[in-house]
């Protein structure tokens, strides 16, 4: 990978301003913005998975101070469940995102375990042509 590390995290579920996890970001961004990738979601009750896929994800891109990335990233991949581990629930990967002040690389968490997929529901594009995540959508 060429380039320096992202300083900036795109987040499509419970990491979001307003919802249930925003607490546990550990550092102040520089910026908030809303932000899309490309993949394919899926709601898993309370909360989503992103995988690969082709699909137009909606999110938020939150946007760090380089000397605040180690903290923040630690923190979430607590959250996360990401250890480098093979049993991990989601890995941390590098996407593309476009956002409205461009397009820039972001750390962003992807569900390593398949398996949760099968009774998963897949999140589909709404009138816009965009994939986005809401909280207690498996209960409507």
């Amino acid at each position: 990978m060429s380039g320096e590390s992202p300083t900036g995290i795109f987040v499509y579920g419970t990491l979001q301003r307003g919802q249930v996890r925003e607490r546990c970001w550990p550092r102040t961004p520089i910026a908030v913005e809303p932000a899309t990738v490309r993949g394919a979601l899926f709601d898993l009750g309370p909360y989503p998975a992103l995988v690969e896929g082709d699909d137009t994800v909606a999110g938020e891109l939150w946007r760090f101070a380089l000397e605040d990335m180690p903290a923040t990233l630690s923190a979430l991949d607590a959250v996360e469940g990401f250890a480098g581990r093979e049993d991990d629930l989601y890995r941390r990967v590098i996407v593309t995102c476009t956002a409205a002040t461009g397009v820039a690389n972001a750390w962003t968490y992807r569900l390593a375990r398949a398996s949760l997929l099968q009774s998963a529901r897949r999140i589909a594009p709404g009138a816009s042509g965009i994939c986005a995540w809401q909280a207690g959508m498996s209960d409507a």
